[in-house]
């Protein structure tokens, strides 16, 4: 667990905003690393569900080798990829409690409940 100073007590799982170079990247909180904070970024999860689905409606013939190798025991976390950032400080991160709140634009609140519904799949989030 990692404390914030906007939010308090950060939890696996948890949506987070991060500050990250010029913009603010929004996702899950998915753990500490070797001097990291590391998340999905909230658009991952959907497209790399997505990308399973489409994989899975590909004939044998016409899937690629990585694919099948990365998808033999379904769609897991080991299908998403981590965002991470190097220099963590109280202050880069927010914990946003209720991130339905945040999202205006219907393109962005999709994804978001498209990566939702994902990680609620894996069991990474309730």
């Amino acid at each position: 667990m990692r404390n914030l100073k906007y939010g308090g007590q950060l939890e696996i799982g948890d949506f987070i905003a991060v500050s990250n170079g010029n913009h603010i990247d929004l996702g899950w909180y998915c753990g500490d690393g070797s001097n990291t904070l590391q998340y999905y970024s909230y658009v991952v999860p959907a497209s790399a569900h997505k990308q399973y689905k489409d994989w899975l409606n590909q004939s044998d013939a016409d899937r690629s080798a990585w694919r099948t190798k990365l998808y033999t025991k379904g769609f897991t976390k080991k299908c998403l990829w981590k965002s991470y950032i190097n220099t963590v400080h109280s202050t880069r991160v927010v914990k946003i409690v209720r991130p339905e709140d945040i999202f205006t634009n219907k393109e962005d609140r999709d994804n978001y409940e498209e990566s939702k519904e994902a990680l609620i799949t894996l069991n990474f989030i309730k």
